[in-house]
C-alpha cells in the first residue's frame, strides 16, 4: 500500500499519509491532490537497514571507548567483549537482524 503526498491546489506541498482515507481526512474541504508516494523496493529497504545497523554499531562503540582505559570496571571484560563482536558484527549471519548486547 502506497503513501500518500497531499498537493493542494495552490502547489504547496502537504504532509505524506499512510493511506487515502487519512489523507481526506488531513487535506479537508479544499482542492488538492494525492499523489503516491513510490516505495523503496526491497533491496533498497535492505541497504538502509544496514546503514542505520552500521550508525547503531558506531554509536555503541563510541559510547564504550571512555570503557577501554579503565580497567579496573567491574565490567571491563564484557565490554571489551561487546567491542569486540560490534566490529565483528557487520560481517556474521546476524547482521543487521541481531544486535549484539553485554552477554548476549
Amino acid at each position: 500500500m502506497p503513501d500518500y503526498k497531499i498537493t493542494y491546489e495552490d502547489g504547496t506541498t502537504g504532509i505524506i499519509v499512510a493511506n487515502e482515507e487519512t489523507a481526506r481526512t488531513v487535506a479537508g474541504n479544499g482542492s488538492y491532490e494525492l499523489v503516491p508516494v513510490p516505495q523503496d523496493s526491497a533491496e533498497e529497504k535492505a541497504e538502509i537497514d544496514r546503514l542505520l545497523a552500521r550508525i547503531w554499531r558506531d554509536n555503541e562503540l563510541k559510547n564504550t571507548d571512555k570503557y577501554v582505559s579503565v580497567t579496573d570496571h567491574p565490567d571491563h571484560a564484557k565490554i571489551m567483549d561487546l567491542r569486540v563482536r560490534l566490529r565483528n558484527w557487520p560481517s556474521t549471519d546476524d547482521f543487521p537482524d541481531t544486535k549484539p548486547t553485554i552477554g548476549s
